[in-house]
């Protein structure tokens, strides 16, 4: 029997999110393999319920687009789990969009400012196998097989991990060897694995979302599996239902307030840029908290959410954006009690200066101990916000923000001799227009002698020939 250690974390793996409204469709087998090679995965989205027997219950999208005999789908577990905890949910490929609709941010942007009104203007007039019984082939323990959905899948585990790579290219799972390094790694920290297919007769669109309940009370997500097939700045989302709202454990977790927002002419905003920038800050390890709150503040009409609302009363929705080079941890979360509810309406409509035609010359500020991050490393990185960093901006960096400074301010030398030289730029300015001016008048009179010449000579000429 295999020595598998006694953990309540349990990794899985979600697989491709086509994010529809902001990518072009594209194939993804992420962490499982298909077609010998794995395909990119653009995205990544998974639902955690974290149930009250202590388990941990995980609802992953898989996308894949290729022949179905070159299907297959592997993720590590840290424990072995029966086939009565895989599950094809019905209509269970609606979740996600759900969970989108009722979550995504939602930002309200400002009144439009002067600077916004004259650019308009201008531009614009299964079968079990008991786990006693397990059958041992080759040094790979079978824990569990059947078939659910569209799939047949089997749980396995072994110690040595050439055996069960070998093992799955027998039982006719696809394992490119990019991947071996990666089940040689899982298989030393004691995961086992569960292995999906298509069954005979089944299509790439008989494809549906999978859940897997398994032992434990900390969602994991085995990032490092992911890096192989991931794109750079690849989104991650999760939603988790549990008893309190759900925090990174060993991830930063990092805010964005609605004042560092810039907003186009048109009300278009970079939310969604600084989100990237706030990850890269932190080496890509760092999730946003998009909404947490009860879970029957939500108006959930899908089956599969509407008993996960009954069955906990809380709801989080994390959120990051990641490239390969950077997973090289794996994120798990845990509940903190005293987290205060997030909403996912932003409403900066009360809020100046935050069109882009207010700030042009926006001036990084120092940053605070807010957002979880550390100002020395974002302070070059993220425009100036209006919180504890405001004080160390120059004047000319608060009006770009179109915030006026105080008057009263005690630094009276710089006051004077920022007067001083507007007075000699005026002064200077008002000696270039009288120059400007007088030689003008000059070349004005010169031209109405030599008119004057002119004429008087055309005269005198005409007489002395009627002379």
């Amino acid at each position: 029997m295999i020595n598998r250690r006694n953990t309540t974390t349990t990794a899985l793996f979600a697989a491709l999110f086509v994010l529809a409204a902001t990518m072009s469709p594209a194939g993804a087998c992420g962490g499982f393999f298909c077609q010998q090679l794995p395909v990119d995965q653009v995205g990544e989205r998974i639902v955690f319920t974290v149930n009250d027997d202590d388990t941990v219950s995980s609802l992953i999208e898989i996308s894949y687009f290729g022949e179905a005999d070159d299907f297959s789908w592997i993720l590590p577990i840290a424990e072995p789990i029966a086939a009565d905890d895989v599950a094809v949910p019905d209509e269970g490929e609606l979740v996600f969009d759900e969970l989108h609709r009722l979550t995504d941010v939602s930002i309200v942007a400002p009144d439009p400012s002067k600077c916004v009104i004259e650019f308009l203007e201008e531009d614009f007039a299964f079968r079990t196998t008991d786990s006693d019984d397990a059958m041992e082939d080759g040094g790979v323990e079978v824990f569990a097989s059947g078939e659910v959905g569209p799939f047949g899948f089997d749980v396995i585990g072994a110690e040595n991990p050439a055996a069960l790579t070998d093992w799955l290219r027998d039982n006719n799972y696809n394992v490119d060897s990019s991947m071996e390094p990666l089940i040689d790694l899982y298989v030393e920290e004691e995961f086992s694995f569960i292995a999906m297919r298509l069954l005979d007769g089944e299509t790439a669109e008989s494809i549906q979302p999978v859940e897997i309940t398994y032992p434990g009370t900390t969602p994991m997500i085995p990032l490092r599996l992911t890096a192989v097939a991931a794109q750079p700045a690849m989104p991650i989302y999760v939603w988790i239902f549990g008893d309190h709202q759900s925090v990174p454990e060993n991830f930063e977790h990092f805010e964005i307030k609605t004042e560092e927002l810039t907003f186009s002419p048109f009300g278009f905003n970079d939310y969604n840029q600084l989100i990237g920038t706030r990850a890269d800050a932190v080496g890509g390890r760092g999730f946003i908290t998009e909404f947490a709150g009860p879970s029957d503040s939500l108006a959930f009409a899908d089956p599969y959410l509407v008993q996960k609302a009954d069955e906990q009363p809380y709801m989080t929705r994390l959120t990051t954006v990641i490239d390969p080079e950077e997973m090289k941890v794996d994120p798990t979360f845990v509940f903190d009690e005293g987290a205060e509810d997030v909403s996912n309406v932003r409403n900066a409509r009360s809020i100046d200066g935050l069109y882009d035609c207010e700030r042009e010359l926006a001036a990084a500020g120092s940053f605070g101990p807010s957002d979880a991050l550390d100002a020395e490393v974002i302070n070059a990185q993220l425009r100036a916000g209006t919180f504890e960093g405001y004080d160390n901006l120059s004047d000319d960096a608060r009006m770009d923000r179109g915030r006026s400074f105080d008057d009263t301010d005690t630094d009276t030398d710089t006051d004077t001799d920022t007067d001083v030289a507007d007075e000699v730029a005026l002064a200077d300015d008002s000696n270039d227009r009288g120059l400007s001016a007088g030689l003008a008048a000059l070349l004005g009179g010169l031209g109405l002698l030599l008119l004057v010449g002119v004429a008087f000579g055309a005269y005198a000429f005409g007489r002395r020939d009627t002379a």
